[in-house]
């Protein structure tokens, strides 16, 4: 049995130091010395650069030094992303392709050489074709998106084959396994007991589990929880008889867990077959997707709130477009927007479940500052309309949540889905 575990660390731009240090010293340092502890434990981990330009500001460079140390030993594969954590398929194909060109550079620029990824995260795991494609053409010989991208439905990916996305030129798509990654998420798999409990006779067949989570559920959403990664290293054969073939077999026939990256499923197991995912997020359910609404927590129809963000998202996104790259105010103004487009805003609009006025706040203020950087280059009337949209934003968030229609649209929300049992990143 081969587990191949997959974290997603993150943090947004509009993010306090206060709140980067807390999950630095609750989560980041015990992910790296639980890998310290345990040199045949392997993960595969996205960083996005957002959060490692947060790490070097405020001098948390240990952090970064302990991924790179564990990257060099082959413990660590590194994916691609996006930088500041946008919503891919919802943004002009020059801007998936800019902020996935920025997070190489600046991810590189404090990994070194070691940082060269083969894989490639969406943030949300928000697939569509248009993004494979985007992204294969970049040189990524793979993708991870959520099980429901197979087919619409849950519990009908094989865990004994891996599959290439269909006339994508052997480019490769891998689908995390949803329960296993709730039950980690919302803490019903807090150590290696219930772990193993769970995976019942899976254990000792020649399959694999692949799971996704945000990589913060490891000591800070869930304290302690991450006794569950040290009970799994803690039963692999020691790094002293380096893992072989031959070794990962004979640990099969013992019955253990063998933990190993995402890569690597490609070469420990033969079976393949083709697939053609639909369009999905990691928060996607069922019944979302029967109704053809791959990004609810996003754009979600309806959505008052969202309709605004993501007109003020476009106009900013086309007065930028607009604007010579010589323009006085321009590269402050690009910078802004490239932060601006971080997914969390419309996340934290959705209700379903994640409400938060401060975030959905911060994130209107960034892009329409964003415009009125660049307002000397703009035709008259951009950068007005830009606050406008801001504020009336912000005073409909507050409008859901003097009058209770926020509170109203998150409980119908969780009495629809009870598999949500905290208000956390699914993963």
């Amino acid at each position: 049995m081969y587990w191949a575990n997959f974290l997603h660390i993150y943090q947004p731009p509009t993010q306090t130091e206060e709140i980067v240090r807390k999950v630095t010293d609750e989560s980041y340092r015990k992910l790296v010395d639980v890998l310290d502890q345990f040199p045949s434990a392997k993960i595969t981990l996205n960083i996005n650069g957002s959060l490692t330009e947060q790490l070097a500001r405020y001098r948390l460079i240990d952090v970064i030094q302990g991924f790179r140390r564990l990257a060099e030993r082959g413990q660590v594969e590194f994916t691609g992303s996006a930088i500041y954590h946008p919503i891919l398929p919802l943004i002009p194909e020059r801007e998936i392709r800019r902020q996935i060109e920025l997070n190489t550079a600046l991810n590189r620029s404090f990994f070194g050489e070691v940082y060269n990824p083969q894989g490639f995260f969406p943030p949300e795991m928000c697939y569509s074709r248009r993004v494979a494609e985007i992204v294969a053409d970049m040189g990524y010989k793979w993708i991870i998106v959520d099980e429901i991208s197979y087919n619409g439905k849950l519990g009908t990916v094989s865990d004994d084959t891996t599959y290439s996305v269909r006339s994508l030129h052997d480019f490769r798509v891998f689908f995390k396994e949803r329960p296993f990654s709730a039950g980690i998420t919302y803490g019903s798999l807090p150590t290696g007991k219930e772990f193993v409990q769970a995976l019942g006779n899976r254990i000792g067949e020649n399959r694999y589990l692949l799971t996704g989570t945000d990589g913060e559920v490891y000591g800070h959403h869930r304290p302690g929880q991450e006794q569950l990664l040290r009970d799994v290293f803690g039963q692999q054969r020691p790094a002293s008889g380096a893992p072989t073939q031959t070794s990962h077999t004979d640990n099969q026939a013992q019955g253990e867990i063998e933990t190993c990256t995402i890569s690597e499923l490609i070469s420990l197991f033969n079976k393949k077959e083709t697939a053609d995912p639909l369009p999905s997020s990691w928060s996607t359910w069922e019944d979302e997707m029967a109704l053809g609404i791959p990004y609810p927590q996003w754009i979600y129809p309806g959505n008052e709130i969202h309709r605004l963000q993501w007109e003020l998202t476009n106009l900013a996104i086309d007065s930028l477009t607009a604007v010579s790259p010589a323009a006085e105010g321009y590269e402050e103004a690009r910078r802004t927007l490239d932060e601006g487009l971080h997914s969390c805003q419309y996340w934290w609009a959705s209700c379903r479940p994640w409400w938060d006025t401060g975030m959905i706040e911060r994130g209107a203020i960034l892009l329409a500052r964003a415009v009125s950087l660049a307002a000397d280059a703009l035709a008259q009337g951009q950068s007005l309309r830009a606050a406008k949209l801001s504020e009336e934003i912000t005073r409909t968030a507050q409008e859901w949540q003097a009058t209770g229609k926020a509170k109203g649209l998150k409980e119908q929300y969780l009495r629809e889905h009870k598999d949500v049992t905290s208000e956390l990143t699914f993963g």
